[in-house]
C-alpha cells in the first residue's frame, strides 16, 4: 500500500483536490488510518484509469463515476461468465452438448414452441 503523497507523484497531472474529490464521490475507496489514506494495487490502478478517462481522454468529473459504474459492472459479468464457463465445463459431455446446442439456438428438444 502507498500513501497519498506518493500515489500523487506516480501521476504528475493529478492534483490533490481531484483525488480528494474523487474519494468523495466514491471513484476510489482508499484505506483510511491515523496518518491519511492508503491506496492497495487495486485503488492505484482505479486512480490510474480515471486519470485516463480525465486528463487524457476528456471525460468531465461528473461522469466518472457513471462510466466506472458501467466498467465495475462489466468486469463482474465477466467474473459471473468465466465462472458459469467453469461450471459447465466440469459438467459431463453431454450436458455440455445440451447447453451447447441451447446456446446456439438450435434446441430442438424444446417441443413448446417457447425458448427460455
Amino acid at each position: 500500500m502507498i500513501r497519498q503523497s506518493e500515489l500523487i507523484q506516480q501521476f504528475t497531472y493529478l492534483e490533490q483536490h481531484v483525488l480528494l474529490t474523487w474519494i468523495e464521490e466514491g471513484v476510489v475507496e482508499p484505506h483510511r488510518d491515523e496518518a491519511g489514506y492508503l491506496f492497495d494495487r487495486i485503488d492505484q490502478a482505479r486512480v490510474a484509469l480515471a486519470c485516463d478517462l480525465h486528463y487524457r481522454m476528456g471525460l468531465e468529473h461528473a461522469s466518472l463515476p457513471v462510466i466506472l459504474s458501467l466498467i465495475d459492472q462489466l468486469h463482474d459479468a465477466r467474473n459471473r461468465l468465466k465462472a458459469l464457463t467453469r461450471a459447465v465445463c466440469e459438467q459431463p459431455d453431454a450436458i455440455q452438448h445440451d447447453i451447447t446446442r441451447r446456446l446456439s439456438g438450435t434446441d430442438e428438444a424444446d417441443t413448446s414452441g417457447t425458448k427460455p
